[in-house]
Order: C-alpha cells, then sequence, then structure tokens
C-alpha cells in the first residue's frame, strides 16, 4: 500500500480509502468489522463514512458511524484516519456544529481527522462557511475538512477567501470519479458531481486533491459488466448498466483487461490504479463488501502506471467516442 498526506494533516493516509456506508446496515456488524479488521491488514487507514448514513436508505439511521464507533473500541485510534461528512441538513453553523458533535459521539471519539461537507448551498458565502469549520478546528474537534460536490466555481472563491484572509481552506474535494465515465443523461439532478474536463483541468492546474466516490462504477471493471466473457453465475446489475454502459466505457474495460493480463493484477486493481497514479493526489474510496474484495482493491494502492498506460487507458473510449460521434454526424 502506498501512502500520501491527507490533505490539511500531517497524516499519512493509505492512497485506497475504505467507503462503510452499508457498514451494520447491508453488511451486518460481524462481517463490517472482518472487512475492516482485513483492510487494517492489508495497510489501509483511511476510512470514509457520513452522518447521513443509512438515513437516506432507510435501512438504520447512523448504522455507519455507530458500527465504525463500536469497532474502534479494540483499536489504536492514532492509526486511523477517520473522514465523516455532514451540512447535509442545511448549511449553517447551528447545524453543521450539531452534526459534528453528533458524528463524534458515534463514533466514540475526541476528533474527527477529516470533515467532509456533503452539499453545497451556494445562497451561503463560501468565506462565511470556511469561518464556521475554522472555529472547529481550533477548538480540535475536526483535524482538516474539505467539500464534497462543490462545482469549481465555489472551490475557487473558498480557495480565495481563506488566502485573502489567511485561514485554513478545502483540503480536498470529494466528488464521483471513476475510469468509467457515467452517463450524462444519469447526471442530471441528484446534487451529485462527478468529475468532467473543466473539473480535471481545475484539479491539473492546482494539485487540489481528490478523494473519489463511485470510483469503481459500481463494480463494472470485476467482470460481469464485460459484453463479451461475463463472470459465471453472475447478472449484470441493471442500474449499473443504465449508469455506464456505452460504448465508450466498454472500450475502457477492453483496454483495462488487456492491461491487467500485462501487469499481472486484476482490472479491478488497475481501474482504481488509473486514479491513484494521476498527476495530483487522488485517494479513491473503494467498496468491498466481502474479506475477498478488499483485498483485492487494496492492491491496487501498490500498482504504479507510466504516462503513457494512464493515456492508453483514457483515450481507448474517447477515441471510439469521437469516431461514433463523426460516423452519426455523416449519416445526419
Amino acid at each position: 500500500m502506498r501512502y500520501n498526506t491527507l490533505p490539511g494533516t500531517n497524516e499519512k493516509a493509505s492512497v485506497i480509502a475504505l467507503g462503510t456506508a452499508w457498514y451494520g446496515s447491508d453488511i451486518p456488524e460481524k462481517e463490517s468489522f472482518l472487512i475492516l479488521d482485513t483492510y487494517l491488514e492489508m495497510g489501509g487507514n483511511f476510512l470514509d463514512t457520513a452522518h447521513s448514513y443509512m438515513r437516506w436508505g432507510g435501512r438504520g439511521d447512523a448504522k455507519s458511524e455507530l458500527t465504525i464507533g463500536k469497532w474502534l473500541r479494540n483499536q489504536n485510534r492514532k492509526e486511523i484516519l477517520i473522514g465523516t461528512k455532514g451540512a447535509d441538513m442545511g448549511m449553517d453553523e447551528k447545524t453543521i456544529g450539531k452534526q459534528i458533535l453528533e458524528s463524534l459521539e458515534r463514533l466514540g471519539t475526541d476528533f474527527i481527522d477529516f470533515y467532509w461537507l456533503h452539499s453545497d448551498d451556494a445562497s451561503v458565502p463560501a468565506g462565511e462557511i470556511l469561518e464556521w469549520l475554522n472555529r472547529w478546528a481550533d477548538d480540535g474537534l475536526i483535524h482538516a475538512f474539505g467539500c464534497s460536490n462543490w462545482p469549481v466555481a465555489r472551490m475557487r472563491e473558498a480557495a480565495e477567501y481563506a488566502e485573502r484572509h489567511a485561514i485554513r481552506g478545502f483540503g480536498a474535494s470529494q466528488i464521483g470519479w471513476s475510469l468509467a465515465r457515467m452517463l450524462p443523461e444519469v447526471l442530471s439532478g441528484g446534487g451529485q458531481i462527478f468529475m468532467d474536463e473543466g473539473t480535471f483541468s481545475y484539479h491539473q492546474q492546482t494539485s487540489f486533491p481528490v478523494v473519489a466516490y463511485s470510483s469503481q462504477a459500481g463494480g463494472f471493471f470485476a467482470g460481469k459488466y464485460d459484453p463479451e466473457t461475463p463472470t459465471p453465475g453472475t447478472e449484470p446489475n441493471p442500474n449499473i448498466v443504465r449508469c455506464f454502459g456505452s460504448d465508450e466505457n466498454y472500450a475502457r474495460l477492453a483496454a483495462v483487461k488487456e492491461m491487467a493480463k500485462e501487469k499481472g493484477c486484476t482490472p479491478n486493481q488497475l481501474a482504481l490504479a488509473y486514479l491513484t497514479n494521476q498527476a495530483f493526489p487522488v485517494f479513491p474510496i473503494a467498496g468491498p463488501n466481502s474479506v475477498d474484495q478488499v483485498r483485492d482493491s487494496c492492491r491496487a494502492g501498490d500498482i504504479v502506471l507510466s504516462d503513457d498506460e494512464l493515456s492508453r487507458l483514457s483515450e481507448a473510449g474517447r477515441l471510439l467516442s469521437q469516431t461514433l460521434a463523426a460516423e452519426s454526424q455523416d449519416e445526419s
């Protein structure tokens, strides 16, 4: 496992973070503990949860944070980095403060290593929000903080305010990003932001770190979505096909399979490595549902890709997409 500095701190975080949204609900507590234990054994130390998990799923309010808190009782807290999210029920100082305190209680800890704003409210000045978060950081209850699902314009606004007023700014952005691009018609609405060319350019220019959710595209690279050689005994999830089932993504899947054979790794590992090998810091959040899956995902943290290999993966789908678009224009 490779490590990178957790933005805004002096801590070293594993480049593969662990998503825990389903822990204690869809994934029972005992299995959740096994996955967490295995993640630590594989060198992982960066957990991702949220105040809202699983309230919005209707499968047990606060289950994720409570399950992690119970597991933490038998761990060395100093060796584990916890990121949790709030501000999903109103962008005001009182609501955010209430959620921070509730998350601390559920997790059974005195501090949160990295605190995320789970959403944005453009009607509230970014500088005002930063001032709130700086007060919580000054009290030591959060060590660093970032934004989730914020557009580039708002991130620039926050960065400029922090620089002008010499205060802590956002340490990272959490958005959706995987080697497979979500179909445009699926992206409309919902409040989630996924990596696009403009956002990618911003991160390249500023080296502003990304912690990427949906980094495995719902298992798109795991085998059962391969139209040529699907994994025996498995059925594709129709929702994943709806989100990622494009010619461009199938071309990327073929390129990943070919390169994975060359490098002696799994396609899933290579898809995660595509993110960890970008020119700016990227921490993909893996979402394994079993011990075997967490082992597979963590091994991606060892893979180093060259610039040529990165281009080969990203260009595979892009070139096909451009060809299909040109053919469509010719036909019309």
